[in-house]
């Protein structure tokens, strides 16, 4: 771990907390990077000092007026109170679209984006809350960090998107293999020309997956192999600079699988989890959550978390 001023060396594979930076080994653009999306809708956490408490509630405030008073004392702070990682996936077709959607919101951000191509997108210094998350006891953002990973879920289906209305699956299968079409106003927004977004796997003929996600059958195409390797880093570098977002998902010792609803104890977690297992929709005014959706290969990350667990001890 090193201070932030080596950001010049570490950019493009650092992630950042209260000026404290660690190498995932995987490319990360920071919000102050070239190319880089700095979060249009941060707010203070209230479980943190070192910041005006006027920002905590308080409508969106110029960039300017998000200061870390004391980076050290922070760090301890963001230490002891942030416990989760929550994933989602972002219903774009890429993290530049991702992004215009946060911008377009009074509200709405995430501390990081994960592009199709691999690419991590750091939008703020994770002592910043963002609005992504909220739970089902709706202080779910005071103790997480969110990633954003680009994915269309279901909307890629002709015959299920209501967002899109798109006139066709978004999927096609190019010399036997999956790949994302990406529209044309999209293709130059990948920081790896001409990438291909493959699915990572596939099921069957049909190519997507089906599975019931707090009540609702979901239907999407699985994400790339670059997001996973990219994720999977990417949640072992946090779990360096926050340790009590331990290595661990949710997992059911009876069926052997990480269940796709929201969990009993949600608000207690300690570790990574998706959206769908901290909103589950019963709480007045919150939507039940499906993401990151029916596809996402949670027994993947699980053996990984479990393989460098072994390597510490």
């Amino acid at each position: 771990m090193t201070s932030s001023s080596s950001h010049s060396q570490t950019t493009r594979q650092s992630i950042v907390a209260c000026g404290q930076s660690v190498d995932i080994g995987a490319p990360v653009v920071l919000w102050n990077d070239k190319g880089g999306f700095n979060c249009p809708n941060k707010r203070g956490r209230e479980s943190c000092s070192q910041h005006d408490p006027a920002l905590d509630d308080a409508p969106t405030q110029p960039h300017k007026a998000y200061q870390i008073l004391d980076p050290k004392v922070a760090y301890e702070e963001l230490k002891q109170t942030v416990y989760q990682l929550i994933l989602h996936y972002d219903v774009c077709y890429c993290s530049w679209q991702c992004h215009q959607v946060m911008k377009d919101s009074s509200f709405k951000g995430s501390q990081f984006y994960l592009d199709l191509d691999g690419t991590i997108y750091q939008t703020c210094d994770l002592y910043w809350k963002t609005n992504t998350g909220p739970s089902d006891d709706r202080i779910g953002n005071i103790r997480s960090v969110h990633v954003e990973m680009a994915n269309l879920s279901w909307e890629a289906l002709k015959e299920e998107s209501d967002l899109y209305q798109v006139t066709g699956n978004q999927y096609r299968k190019i010399n036997g293999q999956w790949q994302l079409i990406l529209p044309e106003k999209y293709r130059d927004k990948l920081r790896t020309g001409d990438f291909k977004a493959v699915p990572a796997r596939s099921h069957k003929q049909r190519g997507y997956f089906s599975r019931r996600v707090n009540g609702k059958m979901v239907r999407m195409w699985d994400f790339t192999e670059e997001q996973y390797q990219s994720v999977i880093k990417l949640c072992l570098g946090i779990n360096r600079l926050l340790p009590k977002i331990k290595l661990k998902v949710p997992y059911d010792n009876k069926t052997c699988r990480t269940p796709l609803d929201r969990i009993k104890n949600f608000s207690k977690f300690s570790g990574v989890l998706g959206h769908c297992h901290i909103q589950g929709g019963i709480s007045s005014g919150l939507r039940q959550k499906y993401d990151p959706g029916s596809v996402f290969n949670w027994s993947r990350l699980r053996k990984e978390f479990l393989k460098e667990t072994r390597k510490t001890r």
